[in-house]
């Protein structure tokens, strides 16, 4: 954590989310047999970043993170993106809220 920024109040889960992200980026590293020089290169972080990203920092930006999924596999991001969108509960409500607004329109 850098000596300016503050821990931030967070749930369990994310804290747990966090590092279980940062782990599971350090295992794609490795499966790649890629140093952390090599991966922040092509991410266009410092080392210093890769690493605080890798034990999961709460204080990073979210970009970092991205642009590291992108130099390991523009896939991963495609599989994130994808997985976000995918919000069964989002869309059973639009689907509630938009049967609710029809049957208001019919009386």
């Amino acid at each position: 954590m850098s000596p300016t920024a503050r821990p931030l109040p967070m749930s369990p889960e994310t804290a747990e989310a966090l590092t279980s992200m940062g782990r599971a980026i350090r295992d794609a590293r490795l499966a790649r047999k890629l140093r952390h020089a090599d991966l922040a290169s092509r991410a266009g972080i410092s080392v210093a970043t890769l690493k605080r990203l890798e034990r999961g920092d709460p204080t990073l930006a979210v970009g970092r993170f991205l642009e590291v999924l992108t130099a390991l596999s523009p896939s991963l991001l495609a599989d994130l993106v994808k997985t976000v969108r995918a919000d069964p509960t989002g869309d059973a409500l639009r689907r509630k809220a938009m049967g609710e607004r029809s049957r208001r329109e019919d009386f």
